[in-house]
């Protein structure tokens, strides 16, 4: 059985923007629906916006996503 190839950053990209799209703008009718299908917009905008900037700059790190070795006390 042969491994399926990683992918490419593009890819990735690719993947989040389709998930992006599948969501929709449809709203929630009720406010646990609403702030869900609202957060995971929100969620998945910062992840695309911080893969770009990663793979512009270079960068292994999606400033998007807090590391827990970089975790900042409150």
């Amino acid at each position: 059985m042969s491994e399926k190839p990683k992918l490419s950053d593009n890819e990735v990209y690719d993947r989040i923007h389709d998930a992006l799209l599948a969501l929709g703008k449809q709203e929630g009718e009720t406010v646990v629906g609403y702030t869900s299908m609202e957060t995971a917009r929100q969620a998945l905008a910062a992840l695309q916006i911080g893969l770009l900037m990663a793979i512009e700059s270079g960068s292994d790190d999606n400033g998007a996503i807090l590391t827990p070795s970089k975790r900042r006390e409150p």
